[in-house]
């Protein structure tokens, strides 16, 4: 069994501290997430509005339209902004990291293979940003389903 620590510390620098940034990371994709979700109160107050109250019965209004789905999460992705900015500005820590440790960066440079620096400066941050993006698209495809179950199907745009 591996242990916990073996596989995310071949994708940073030799003795970065990883762990302060996976947490941060992860606190930023939780924050967007959880904000995001004020998606379900757009949907409800949607729902609500192609009903009308008549008796104590709620109707169908007769030419109701609900707003498309797009209107609804157009402004979810914002709240996704300060991960992604984050990522992006790990990959320039990484490579300070390396030129505040002494001659690092010039040891890195002479290393046999080419890439070794630049591999260890962007690979962790593009691999959370690959990650970051699939979960997003899943999150949408999740928002959508549950669009398609609350709107009745007369009422889609």
């Amino acid at each position: 069994m591996l242990r916990r620590d073996i596989i995310p510390r071949k994708y940073f620098p030799p003795g970065y501290d990883y762990e302060k940034e996976t947490n941060i990371t992860l606190f930023l994709f939780g924050t967007g997430t959880a904000l995001s979700f004020q998606y379900y109160w757009k949907l409800y107050r949607a729902v609500d509005a192609l009903y009308i109250h008549k008796n104590g019965k709620l109707l169908l209004s007769e030419y109701a339209v609900a707003p498309p789905f797009g209107h609804l999460v157009s402004s979810h992705w914002m709240f996704f902004a300060p991960f992604f900015l984050f990522l992006l500005a790990a990959m320039l820590h990484h490579y300070m990291y390396y030129c505040s440790a002494g001659n690092c960066l010039y040891l890195m440079r002479r290393l046999p293979k080419r890439g070794a620096l630049f591999k260890s400066c962007v690979q962790a941050p593009l691999l959370s940003m690959g990650a970051g993006t699939v979960l997003l698209v899943f999150l949408h495809l999740i928002f959508y389903i549950i669009y398609l179950i609350m709107i009745p199907g007369e009422c889609l745009p």
